[in-house]
């Protein structure tokens, strides 16, 4: 029996026999974090054999699949398109050593892996700060900075042509609910979301006074069928919002994104340069460029947030300002400091954090520190029960 045989039959004899009910809430938390790490390698591990078999179709002697991925598909239990994904990431890796090493030491899952490797093999030279995205962030955010790392590194013309061409409306159903996605151009997305914008926030305003809570998603729903209903003809619809567009000013100038260089549309994704030209003179452009006014000076002795602040806090802080807290819808803006105490509104004193976080720094006693990476640590009140402060 070989040794991974061995380490397979031990955690088959730990999974048989394991009651978590005998744990203190503290040791199940610390006992996941180690049981993730072993997932890591463990997958690391089933990938990197499975190109193997896939490179010498050694899995062809054992199987009657088609094709690899169909193979790995069948073995791991996922969808065809995740097996083809993992067997790419793990070619990817052979370009990324640095990326490499962080997946067989535990510290990258392969879905992480996945949109470093991808991102870098667009931009050889965006990998490292793909690898501190992955570190100190959530998979929302790590998937964004690729993309903007991808569209940096692809040509304007050509993405835009495909995202026209491949561009879709589908549903399907599900029992008695039907189901859809589509696709398109981001500049066209925008405008759809942007719309629906003014009517989710009215359908949520609705809902918190009458003592409900749903998810932003089902209220944006709500809000999608408010379009087509009676009395939400032209006349009625709500004013369109300020579009802003984060760009850096070379790309700007030069008229074309290059490597490291951003212009997208924030909440939604990449878009041409040509189209931030274009609505240069649409009076309800909010355009943030990099090398702009330093927003950093800009401060208010009053709790009124000035718009030029509001603009520098949110291209800041796009996620919860919480450690690995890539919450990115409804943030909220909160002083670190007591206004009654500080008597100011600045740049350093204020960031963003989602309804939770804010709650809990706000009416439950926790505390936050600065991490010095655009981060803040959550810290749980001395009186807080013991498995919640262990946390």
């Amino acid at each position: 029996m070989s040794r991974l045989e061995r380490i397979a039959a031990d955690l088959d004899e730990v999974a048989r026999g394991l009651e978590p009910d005998c744990y203190s809430g503290a040791d199940a938390a610390r006992f996941t974090a180690v049981a993730a790490r072993a997932e890591r390698l463990a997958c690391t591990i089933k990938t990197l054999l499975a190109r193997r078999a896939a490179d010498t179709r050694g899995w062809a002697r054992s199987s009657h699949a088609a094709s690899p991925e169909q193979w790995l598909a069948e073995v791991t239990g996922c969808t065809e398109g995740a097996a083809r994904d993992a067997l790419q990431t793990v070619q990817r890796l052979d370009a990324l050593p640095d990326t490499a090493q962080q997946v067989r030491a535990g510290a990258l899952s392969m879905a992480q892996a996945s949109h470093v490797s991808a991102g870098a093999c667009a931009d050889l030279g965006a990998e490292q700060r793909l690898l501190e995205t992955a570190k100190r962030s959530g998979m929302r955010e790590l998937r964004a900075e690729r993309e903007r790392v991808v569209a940096a590194a692809t040509d304007e013309l050509e993405a835009r042509r495909r995202a026209k061409d491949q561009r879709h409306l589908r549903t399907w159903t599900q029992g008695f609910a039907t189901h859809g996605s589509f696709s398109g151009p981001t500049e066209d997305v925008a405008k759809i979301l942007h719309a629906l914008e003014p009517l989710t926030k009215a359908r949520f305003d609705e809902a918190r006074r009458a003592g409900e809570r749903e998810s932003r998603d089902a209220y944006r729903f709500d809000a999608f069928v408010g379009l087509v209903e009676p009395g939400t003809g032209p006349a009625s619809k709500p004013q369109p919002q300020a579009v802003r567009v984060r760009i850096d000013l070379p790309a700007l100038l030069r008229g074309r994104t290059e490597p490291g260089e951003t212009c997208e549309i924030p909440g939604v994704g990449p878009v041409a340069v040509r189209h931030a030209r274009e609505v240069l003179s649409n009076g309800l452009l909010q355009l943030v460029i990099t090398d702009g006014v330093d927003v950093q000076t800009v401060v208010s002795n009053t709790r009124h947030v000035p718009p030029a602040l509001k603009i520098a806090i949110a291209e800041r802080d796009r996620v919860c300002k919480i450690h690995g807290c890539d919450h990115d819808h409804a943030l909220e803006r909160h002083h670190t400091f007591d206004f009654v105490d500080s008597h100011r509104t600045t740049y350093h004193e204020l960031g963003n954090l989602c309804p939770k976080h804010h709650d809990l720094v706000t009416h439950r006693g926790y505390t936050t520190t600065d991490n010095h990476d655009g981060t803040w640590n959550l810290h749980p009140p001395a009186n807080a029960p013991p498995d919640e402060a262990a946390a």
